[in-house]
């Protein structure tokens, strides 16, 4: 298993989304919390979670989402 931990500038976070063609779900409300089911916005997205041969998951800015999910 794979733990290394990869981060992104806020300012470069919009154009990685778009690079995956990940943006356009996000601005249109289709792309959800896996932890609480908020739709997830650039303004409150904490983690994008890549998972092979899968959509990305993400999970957003709540402190209890980001603790459930590396509880997990």
């Amino acid at each position: 298993m794979d733990n290394e931990l990869k981060a992104i500038y806020n300012e470069d976070l919009e154009e990685l989304l778009q690079s995956v063609n990940e943006l356009e779900p996000i601005n249109n409300g289709e792309r959800f919390c896996k932890e609480c089911g908020t739709p997830i916005s650039l303004n409150n997205i904490q983690m994008v979670i890549p998972k092979k041969g899968q959509p990305y998951e993400y999970v957003c800015d709540s402190v209890i989402c980001v603790e459930n999910y590396h509880e997990s």
